[in-house]
Parts: C-alpha cells; sequence; structure tokens
C-alpha cells in the first residue's frame, strides 16, 4: 500500500473530505489530492499532524506496508501525540500565553502613566494599551496548529508521557509558586503600594501609584503565563486523575 493509498484509505475511515483534511493541515484540497494520487509528498511537519489526526504512527505512514499500527494504550482510542508534536503544543502554548499575558500586563500598567502630566501621560497610556490590546488579538487570532490537541483524548508514546510527567514533576511546582507570586504582586500593586503612601511627602502620591501599577502589570503577566504552562501539561498528560507523583498527586 503507497503513502497516498493509506492517506486516502485514513481519510475515509475518518469519515473526512479532502476539503476537511486539508483545512486541518492548513494546506489546498489540491495539495491532498496529489498526496492520494502518489503525485507529491508533504513535509515531514504535516505527517506528523496526519499521523495523529488518523492516530496511527508516522512509520504507518511512511513504510510501503498494509499493516495497519494503530496507536493503543490499553484499548483506549483516541489521538495519538508523537514527541514532536507535543513539543511542538507546549511551545505553541507558552507563546501563547506569554503574549496574552504580556497584553493584558500592558493594559494594567499603562495606568502607571496616567499619574503623569496629562498631555504626556494621556498618549503614553493609549499607547501602551493599543500595544496591549494587539498582542491580545494576535495570541487569540494566531496560528494554532495544535488546537486539535484540546479537544481530543490523547494517547502519548510512554516515552512522551515519561518525558512530560518528569518535567511537571520537575517544573510545576515552580509555575505554582509563580502563579502564586503574580497573584501577590497584583494585590500589593492595587491595595497595599497605596497604602504606603507618605501624608507628608503627597508629591510623591503619582510616583508610588504609578510603581503600584507597573507591579500590578508585572503580576498579571506572571499568573496567567505561569497558569497557561500549567494548563498546557494538564491538556497534554490528560487531567490531574492521570498524573503520578509529585505535583499531579
Amino acid at each position: 500500500m503507497t503513502f497516498g493509498e493509506k492517506i486516502q484509505k485514513l481519510r475515509k475511515e475518518a469519515g473526512l473530505s479532502q476539503e476537511e483534511l486539508a483545512h486541518r493541515l492548513k494546506v489546498s484540497r489540491q495539495a491532498v489530492s496529489k498526496w492520494e494520487r502518489d503525485s507529491g509528498y508533504p513535509e515531514t511537519e504535516k505527517i506528523i499532524w496526519m499521523s495523529s489526526i488518523f492516530n496511527v504512527s508516522a512509520d504507518y505512514l511512511l513504510k510501503d506496508e498494509a499493516t495497519d499500527v494503530r496507536n493503543r494504550s490499553g484499548g483506549d482510542q483516541g489521538l495519538f501525540v508523537n514527541m514532536k508534536a507535543a513539543e511542538g503544543f507546549m511551545a505553541c502554548q507558552k507563546i501563547r500565553k506569554a503574549k496574552t499575558g504580556a497584553g493584558i500586563g500592558a493594559c494594567i500598567g499603562s495606568l502607571a502613566f496616567s499619574f503623569m502630566e496629562p498631555e504626556i501621560g494621556v498618549i503614553l497610556t493609549m499607547l501602551f494599551i493599543i500595544g496591549g490590546i494587539v498582542l491580545l488579538f494576535s495570541a487569540k487570532l494566531g496560528d494554532d496548529p495544535y488546537a486539535w490537541l484540546r479537544s481530543e483524548h490523547l494517547i502519548l508514546d510512554n516515552d512522551v508521557r515519561k518525558r512530560f510527567m518528569e518535567e511537571y514533576d520537575r517544573n510545576g511546582k515552580h509555575a505554582h509558586r509563580g502563579m502564586l507570586a503574580g497573584i501577590a504582586m497584583i494585590a500589593v500593586g492595587i491595595l497595599l503600594v497605596p497604602l504606603m503612601i507618605p501624608a507628608e511627602l503627597s508629591v510623591l502620591d503619582d510616583v508610588i501609584m504609578g510603581l503600584g501599577m507597573i507591579i500590578a502589570g508585572a503580576g498579571a503577566f506572571l499568573c496567567i503565563y505561569m497558569w497557561g504552562v500549567i494548563k498546557a501539561y494538564r491538556i497534554l498528560l490528560g487531567g490531574t486523575g492521570h498524573w503520578k507523583g509529585g505535583v499531579g498527586k
């Protein structure tokens, strides 16, 4: 069975049209048609995506053999996730959450400039708000090739699961502490810093209030980013019920 024949067979078994498969792979329908006719060959990245979409190994797609090596784990059915896809998903999620955190942090931190001279303060505040909104839209509307991982039951290769379990046990506690630190920074910046303004030095009110907004904005970034990292691990590892050891207990 050729590569093209396998793709056509798996696509039909999955109930997907050429257009639907093309949409998932972010290619044209003509490209899928060429692959199925063995008139062209996809990039390695597309092969990895297809192995996950069809729940087969990349070896099955690449080798000219008839054996259907479906990936199962104790009889469970779901999408197979290899190391490449898992690494790509984690990297993509970190970038998206960094943009989201930076966008919200910029909008909160922009309030620091509202305590400056009106003309300059308004301009800087609006610039930071606009920048924050651009980052938020970039995170929301940007390309997300791993969106399917968030809506499917995932089957991880043993090596993949072991690696990311170890990573979470090693980094998860730091991420939780970072998230709590971010919440504390928001509380300090908004609630505590204003109380620290000395009555006899009222000329420093604006500076101290501005500093509080900057601390709160930095805390918002830290909180959102760290929570995004934790959530990405939970999605990949299948939820807290499947974790073992350390933080996952």
